[in-house]
């Protein structure tokens, strides 16, 4: 519960970077850039509003590669958009359960969970994830997990 309530005041205090790209969001003002473990955070939470849209806009690069391995593959902005999900997923949401950064490095450890418009649970994974940050830009990220599962799960939603 304190993690969460961590990760939602991040939000909170970020919500008016969330209009800038990360391309343009280098200068905050106040001559402080965020930790990556703060950037990892931010982008998590805001990762379910609007099929995560706004996140990928604000934290993502045109050359940003995000890797869900044996799944899929995106580069850039646009391609992580436009990347195939299920019409009945409506967000997901991450529960950190453990994350620690290796200099611009962040490793997580959590449950996403993809749930329905009227707030049921579809489905929830253990990952483990991997993200790469230059400034408060996310340009890699590698997510790993029980593939065999997460293709159960898509087969039971058919």
């Amino acid at each position: 519960m304190k993690r969460a309530l961590v990760a939602m005041v991040a939000v909170m205090f970020s919500t008016a970077a969330w209009s800038k790209t990360c391309e343009t969001s280098r200068d905050t003002g106040d001559g402080k850039m965020p930790t990556p473990i703060e950037t990892v955070r931010a982008f998590s939470a805001a990762f379910s509003e609007n099929h995560a849209e706004d996140a990928i806009r604000r934290w993502f690069t045109p050359s940003t590669v995000w890797i869900n391995e044996g799944l899929s593959m995106t580069t850039g902005i646009e391609e992580a958009i436009r990347r195939p999900r299920s019409p009945e997923v409506a967000a997901v949401y991450f529960d950190m359960l453990a994350i620690a950064a290796d200099g611009n490095r962040v490793l997580t450890e959590r449950l996403d969970r993809f749930v329905r418009a009227d707030g049921s649970e579809v489905a929830a994974l253990k990952v483990m994830g991997i993200f790469e940050i230059e400034g408060d830009c996310i340009v890699a990220w590698r997510d790993y997990f029980d593939v065999n599962r997460a293709k159960q799960m898509s087969k039971d939603r058919q």
